[in-house]
Order: C-alpha cells, then sequence, then structure tokens
C-alpha cells in the first residue's frame, strides 16, 4: 500500500503505527490538511470519507489513475516490476458445449 501512495505522490498528514491520514488522492480534496483518507499499510485497505471510495491497493490505484482493475493490475504491476499473468490457467468453456457432469462423491 506504501508504494502505491508513494506513487501517487501522497503526502500523509497524520501517520499512527500502520494507519496513515490525509487528503484523498482520488477526489482531491480541497485543503492540504484534510484527512478525509484513510490507508491500513498493515491490511492493505483505504477507506475515504469525503467520496466513500474503500479497496484494497488495486482499487485505489484504478480509481485514482481512472483504469478498470484489469488495467490498474497491469499498470501497476509493471510500474513496480511485478509479473501480472494476462490469461486465466485452463480454457474456458465454449458457448453451447455441454459441461461435463460432475458427479456426487458419496
Amino acid at each position: 500500500m506504501r508504494q502505491v501512495l508513494d506513487l501517487l505522490g501522497f503526502v500523509a498528514v497524520e501517520m499512527e503505527g500502520d494507519q496513515i491520514r490525509g487528503p484523498c488522492p482520488i477526489h482531491g480534496a480541497s485543503s492540504p490538511n484534510s484527512r478525509s483518507f484513510s490507508a491500513n499499510v498493515a491490511k492493505g485497505a483505504f477507506h475515504c470519507f469525503g467520496c466513500h471510495a474503500k479497496g484494497n491497493h488495486f482499487d485505489l490505484w484504478a480509481a485514482a489513475t481512472d483504469q478498470n482493475l484489469h488495467g490498474a493490475a497491469t499498470d501497476l504491476g509493471n510500474r513496480l516490476s511485478i509479473s501480472v499473468p494476462t490469461k486465466r490457467p485452463g480454457k474456458p468453456p465454449v458457448r453451447g458445449q455441454q459441461q461435463p457432469e460432475k458427479r456426487n462423491p458419496y
């Protein structure tokens, strides 16, 4: 979470343990001393009491950079040099094709 906040240029007004407070990087609080945004670094979660945005570091990056979640994960992975898989493992079922019957093991 801290790396994402650093990439966004977030300036903390108040830090207490794992809790960081300051102006929201999503809706751009009117005052630089605003404490409407709160992030818990240990939990990797954030909440803004002004715009009511909340979630994890991917949700924060998506909202702050105006991207969908997939685009945000890819972009953030590239910026932090983390490999992000582009496809799900396995093949998705073809539409109209019958699924194999699931058997009850009991």
